[in-house]
């Protein structure tokens, strides 16, 4: 099966993508994959950045800091969307290229995307998995991570809502934060999954 999973800010996407890893799916994470384009080095990515938030998103050493750009990024729609216009391409090559090694290999892969309905990559994936924790846990999870009631709401207006991606998707996993409810959950869908 090649799994596309995504849910809100803080619903705790990484948490299930690692347990598919630890069952030895192959795993891609999306925000992995755009930090990894900023130390790449490619001069398209740091153009960017360097045109769109200038010298305070890099660090002394030349190198983007992704904490300082994700901050700006986000309180200015139109900069973020310059930004994704020369990230998103490469990720999605990446993501292709990973998807058709899964099917050549005949592996299961678990691919987290948070934006993977905003970007319409669910076509691309056998079913998706959307993660779901209540509004309430997820802030207080992310005050844990050192984001401000301030920082949620303006990440949260740049994505869909978690309901409206529970709704649409083919399956659904709720973590109110109990490891071992989420952890039972995710065996019985990936039991399914196997057989399937």
């Amino acid at each position: 099966m090649i799994l596309g999973i995504t849910g809100a800010f803080g619903c705790g996407k990484s948490t299930v993508l690692r347990f598919f890893a630890a069952r030895s799916w192959r795993v891609f994470d999306a925000d992995s994959v755009c930090k990894s384009l900023y130390d790449s080095g490619e001069k398209d990515v740091l153009d960017a950045v360097r045109i769109h938030f200038g010298a305070a998103a890099f660090t002394p050493d030349g190198r983007v800091n992704p904490a300082v750009l994700g901050q700006a990024a986000f309180r200015d729609p139109a900069k973020m969307a310059a930004l994704t216009g020369v990230l998103y391409p490469k990720l999605t090559e990446k993501l292709e290229r990973e998807i058709a090694e899964c099917r050549r290999e005949r592996r299961s892969g678990a691919f987290e995307i948070p934006l993977l309905y905003e970007n319409k990559f669910e076509s691309r994936f056998d079913a998706v998995l959307t993660v779901w924790a209540p509004e309430s846990l997820r802030r207080e999870r992310l005050r844990g991570r050192n984001f401000t009631d301030a920082d949620v709401d303006r990440r949260s207006r740049m994505q869909w809502s978690a309901e409206t991606k529970l709704e649409l998707a083919d399956y659904a996993v709720i973590n109110t934060g109990e490891p071992e409810d989420l952890a039972a959950q995710l065996r019985e869908f990936a039991a399914a999954a196997d057989l399937g």
